[in-house]
């Protein structure tokens, strides 16, 4: 039961989630089908904080992963080196182990499973043999959708590197005429990562000025298309030597490639640091390439 990342706060800092979780103020939404049919994709889970010796056999443990978190059913506990530790396995399998999971990766446990609106229960239910048929045939179909999604996601990356799409692309960009509207991100702290940040319109930032006492030395742009929620590109630039800005790391959403966003992003990052350029040095007008920009 991997859950999305609504509170990547989360995986940067279990310290802090714990806190959250301690007044019942983590909820996530669950992204795949692991705990089937227990826990459903979409269902919203409630996370109560717990070290692992308090945790019991048959709950469901929230576990830290690489880069993500996710849920699975307690099946063992056990103590190395005057450590608790808690042994998960998601309720699909039949045998095997997540491993163990020390208080360091474990975030909780799931309190409260909510489905459209309505509780569920935490325990698998026993079914009778049709509806076992039933779920049975369900998760298939779901498996084949979402391996089918994969496969569309692939061949439509494909397309997008050949020329003709990218040429089609830019027309409809042009008579769509979306609108834009960049933001800067400037991490208030790199250990919590990118999920807490400071927003910044273009006109107001500066990459030369300090933040917080420091000098800033990584900053994101972001690219929304009409007034959408989450940026539909973003380019992070890091600081060089000098006042010279290298790209750290540029995204597309699946999307909207092919459409120029990149280097919408490239042409608004230089007119940052071309207006940063000319206040430090009072000149008019000064000349800074895309290629210093790039790196």
């Amino acid at each position: 039961m991997p859950v999305k990342k609504n509170n990547s706060l989360i995986l940067a800092s279990l310290r802090i989630g714990r806190a959250l979780a301690d007044r019942d103020g983590i909820t996530f939404r669950v992204w795949g089908a692991c705990m089937y049919p227990t826990v459903r994709q979409g269902d919203v889970v409630k996370i109560q904080s717990r070290a692992a010796g308090d945790v019991s056999v048959g709950d469901i443990a929230v576990c830290r992963g690489e880069g993500f978190l996710f849920g699975h059913r307690v099946v063992g506990k056990g103590r190395c080196d005057g450590r608790d530790y808690v042994i998960t396995r998601p309720d699909r399998a039949n045998e095997g182990s997540d491993g163990p999971t020390f208080n360091e990766d474990l975030l909780g446990i799931v309190i409260a499973i909510e489905r459209r609106g309505k509780p569920v229960p935490l325990r698998p239910a026993r079914y009778p043999w049709l509806v076992r048929r039933y779920y049975a045939a369900r998760l298939i179909l779901t498996d084949t959708k979402q391996r089918l999604r994969l496969w569309l996601v692939r061949i439509l990356a494909r397309v997008q590197d050949m020329s003709p799409y990218g040429t089609i692309a830019r027309c409809c960009f042009s008579l769509l005429r979306p609108r834009i509207l960049y933001t800067v991100r400037v991490l208030l702290n790199r250990t919590l990562g990118d999920a807490v940040y400071r927003p910044f319109a273009p006109d107001d930032f500066d990459p030369s000025m300090e933040w917080k006492g420091r000098i800033i030395d990584r900053w994101t742009l972001a690219l929304h298309m009409n007034d959408g929620r989450d940026p539909a590109a973003w380019t992070t630039f890091a600081r060089a030597a000098g006042d010279v800005w290298g790209i750290e790391e540029s995204h597309v959403r699946l999307r909207y490639r092919g459409m120029g966003l990149d280097d919408a992003l490239q042409r608004q990052a230089a007119k940052i640091i071309v207006r940063s350029y000319n206040d430090q040095h009072h000149r008019n007008p000064a000349v800074f390439s895309l290629g210093q920009i790039e790196g």
